[in-house]
């Protein structure tokens, strides 16, 4: 077999010719003459002339039998499924769309076209979404199936469709082996909502009480009073959030509407019209928006147009985060880096940084002794000290208790919220704190603190929900460390050595504290 075979090619090929060697053990006289090099080759080539993978694979299957000169009614079921017959003696079974779990398989769905798009290829004769009472699935149809036309808002019945999946994202594909209809029964597709568990890391910016153009239902915000395509306008009030829900090793971008906002923050349009005339500033709005939700952990219920997530109910909870690997949530993924979970012992083990490559805005990232990159962290404590230590203008510090050790905030000018939240502080205090991870020198010790973009104060739910948390995953980095897959297992190995009791302690006594 060529050594430029892929993975995925090779394993094809051996599917093929293990169909054929199978099929041919069975008979008196042997049908078929390929073996693995043959296969390959002409995988190879339908592969380079663009045919799709699966498509390839029939092509070249369906030749092999009529070379043989096989009718269908002689093919094994193993080869009828490589030529794309269905190789299935059984009625119509229906597979609802959430429980595609696996590519490569022969199923028959009854579902909705909730949605076309144009297709990319001339040998795509339509692909868009598929909608059951279960959720979505993406469907492609190929042109040389010769299938009929499908129509938006019209429910089918699909015979022997095949699912595919490709990046961790499964899809149904049309062939030649499918049959279609109009359905009889009713369908009730899914709105497409799905649900996400995570932690509000950041409100960002445009969040809270804003101005929208309104002109020719317009519904642009206004900047400084413009609107990029009407000018200057007074504009209509409107009530939002902008936010970042964070699961610890991705993040994506939420967006409450007004009756959301006021759902999840018990502020109304009108409410925050109040509060902003009375302070003279739309800010105040932001700003209490922020003192609820950051730091908390929600279940957001929404759907994803665009890139964002738009919220239609969120409620505060302690459950793990859970969802982010969701088909649909996908595009709403940012490329801003995770806040990860880290206890004291790690974080404050993390003396080794690296930049991710030569560019000068490479981020930067502390090397655990778990063997991650860290650039951004989130924890959740109690804050027990507070004060003072600049010398000649303000810098705020706060030692903070992520779990039974603490761990340094400092915040300056450059973090004006989060130095005034700090200054105010009545410690004890449980505190969310989400910022970036630094390092500085004090004589011959490298010492690690945070520079929060963000301090709220929050209760002992989310505190105790936070430990839980950082417990799994500090659990799971650790397994990975000792088995030699994480992602820096030799520069942290070389940097810290191979000991990471401490950091195996500080979980085994978290987990003594929940069973006490």
């Amino acid at each position: 077999m060529s050594s430029a075979t892929t993975p995925d090619l090779q394993d094809r090929v051996q599917t093929i010719t293990d169909a054929f060697v199978a099929f041919d053990e069975s008979r008196a006289e042997p049908a078929f003459a390929l073996d693995s090099e043959d296969v390959a080759a002409q995988l190879e080539r339908l592969c380079a002339y663009r045919v799709p993978a699966d498509e390839a694979v029939r092509t070249l299957v369906r030749k092999a039998c009529a070379d043989a000169d096989l009718e269908r009614a002689d093919l094994s079921d193993d080869i009828a499924q490589l030529a794309g017959y269905g190789g299935r003696a059984r009625g119509f079974s229906r597979t609802m769309l959430t429980d595609v779990d696996e590519a490569d398989q022969w199923i028959d769905v009854v579902a909705e076209v909730v949605e076309l798009w144009v297709p990319r290829s001339e040998k795509i004769a339509q692909v868009g979404l598929l909608g059951d009472e279960s959720g979505r699935l993406k469907f492609v149809k190929w042109t040389s199936a010769d299938l009929p036309e499908l129509e938006e808002g019209e429910a089918y019945r699909f015979e022997s469709v095949v699912t595919d999946e490709y990046q961790g994202r499964f899809s149904v594909s049309c062939n030649s082996a499918t049959a279609i209809s109009l359905s009889d029964d009713v369908v009730a597709a899914s709105d497409g909502s799905v649900a996400v568990v995570g932690s509000i890391v950041d409100v960002q910016e445009g969040s809270g009480l804003i101005k929208r153009c309104g002109a020719d239902d317009c519904t642009r915000v206004l900047r400084n009073g413009r609107c990029a395509e009407h000018g200057q306008r007074d504009g209509e009030f409107d009530l939002r959030i902008k936010a970042i829900l964070d699961d610890g090793e991705r993040s994506l971008s939420a967006l409450f509407d007004a009756a959301a906002t006021e759902a999840v923050t018990g502020i109304s349009l009108s409410d925050a019209t109040d509060m902003a005339m009375d302070a003279l500033s739309t800010d105040v709005v932001a700003e209490e928006i922020s003192a609820q939700l950051l730091g908390r952990r929600y279940r957001l219920t929404g759907s994803v147009v665009g890139t964002y997530f738009l919220v239609n109910d969120a409620e505060e909870t302690t459950d793990a985060p859970d969802g982010f690997d969701a088909d649909a949530v996908e595009p709403a993924l940012t490329a801003r880096q995770p806040a990860r979970r880290l206890f004291a012992e790690e974080l404050n083990g993390t003396t080794e940084t690296f930049q991710e490559s030569d560019e000068e805005r490479a981020p930067v990232y502390g090397l655990t002794p778990t063997g991650v990159g860290v650039n951004r962290v989130f924890v959740v404590g109690t804050l027990a000290e507070t004060a003072d230590v600049g010398s000649d203008s303000e810098y705020w510090q706060g030692k903070v208790f992520a779990a039974d050790s603490p761990v340094y905030v400092y915040a300056g000018q450059y973090q004006p919220e989060a130095m005034g939240v700090l200054r105010g502080a009545e410690p004890p205090a449980y505190v969310a704190v989400a910022g970036k991870l630094r390092t500085y020198e004090r004589g011959d010790r490298t010492n690690v603190a945070i520079e929060p973009e963000s301090i709220t104060e929050v209760d002992e739910a989310t505190r105790d929900a936070w430990v839980a948390e950082t417990a799994s995953r500090t659990r799971v980095r650790l397994e990975a460390f000792e088995s030699g897959d994480a992602p820096f297992s030799e520069e942290a190995t070389e940097a810290y050595g191979e000991d990471v009791s401490g950091i195996e302690a500080a979980v085994s006594a978290v987990v003594l504290d929940d069973a006490a």
